[in-house]
């Protein structure tokens, strides 16, 4: 539950700071904390990968749903 939302939190802070995180929190209204716990499905991984794409330039897309 939640454990590719959770590394996609923590890859857009490692490379985008706080600022990234929280731009992420408004973008998704998600926090991380919430994100470990949430039922993922494949639209929402793909959402926060292209957020995670757009705030770090990082492709995510890597990560398993």
């Amino acid at each position: 539950m939640g454990d590719a939302l959770k590394r996609i939190y923590e890859i857009v802070e490692h490379k985008a700071g706080l600022q990234g995180r929280i731009k992420l929190v408004q973008r998704t209204g998600v926090s991380k904390d919430k994100a470990a716990m949430v039922e993922e499905d494949e639209e929402m991984i793909k959402g926060f990968k292209a957020l995670a794409l757009e705030l770090t330039g990082i492709d995510v897309d890597h990560l398993k749903p």
